[in-house]
């Protein structure tokens, strides 16, 4: 229980300051909440490309390959 509210006491404290920001500067806000989300994503896409080559590598030994 006390995790859900650190994370309830988060969420609030975040949402109310970006409200705040956008408010004071829209644009920026939208920016740099579309980059944080790019980078966030971007993290899944190499841990998703990292696997795919480690199950590549893992099939070329398997089938007797290099």
């Amino acid at each position: 229980m006390p995790t859900f509210c650190m994370l309830l006491s988060s969420l609030s404290l975040m949402f109310f300051l970006g409200l705040i920001a956008f408010e004071a500067w829209p644009i920026g806000v939208l920016v740099l909440g579309v980059l944080v989300v790019l980078v966030m994503a971007l993290q899944f896409i190499v841990y998703g490309a990292i696997s795919v080559v480690n199950i590549v590598k893992g099939l070329r030994g398997f089938m007797g390959g290099q």
